[in-house]
C-alpha cells in the first residue's frame, strides 16, 4: 500500500474532454505522488501534455475555440481583472 486515495471517475460524455477519465487525489507529498504516478503509468496510464485536456475538449466539440482561448487566458492571467474577464468569456457559452 502506498496511500489511501480518492478516485473520481468521469464517464463519457460527462467529462471535460467528453472521454472516460479519472482524477486521483492523494494526501500529497512528493514521494507519495511519484509512487502513485509510477503505479498508474506501469498499469497503462499516460501523462497529459500541457493543454492536452483543453485540446481534447476542443477537438471533441465540448468547447469552441473562444472558450479554449479563454482557458489559456485564465491560466496565464496576471491580475484579478484579467482572470475575471477570461472567466466571463469562458462562461458565455455553457461548458
Amino acid at each position: 500500500m502506498v496511500d489511501e486515495v480518492l478516485v473520481s471517475y468521469f464517464k463519457a460524455p460527462r467529462s471535460y474532454t467528453t472521454e472516460d477519465m479519472c482524477e486521483i487525489h492523494s494526501h500529497g507529498g512528493n514521494l507519495m505522488i511519484r509512487k502513485i504516478l509510477e503505479i498508474c503509468l506501469k498499469n497503462g496510464a499516460q501523462l497529459a501534455e500541457p493543454g492536452e485536456f483543453t485540446k481534447r475538449a476542443f477537438l471533441n466539440g465540448r468547447i469552441d475555440l473562444l472558450q479554449a482561448e479563454a482557458v489559456i487566458n485564465v491560466i496565464h492571467a496576471k491580475s484579478e481583472r484579467e482572470a475575471k474577464t477570461s472567466i466571463h468569456q469562458l462562461e458565455r457559452t455553457t461548458i
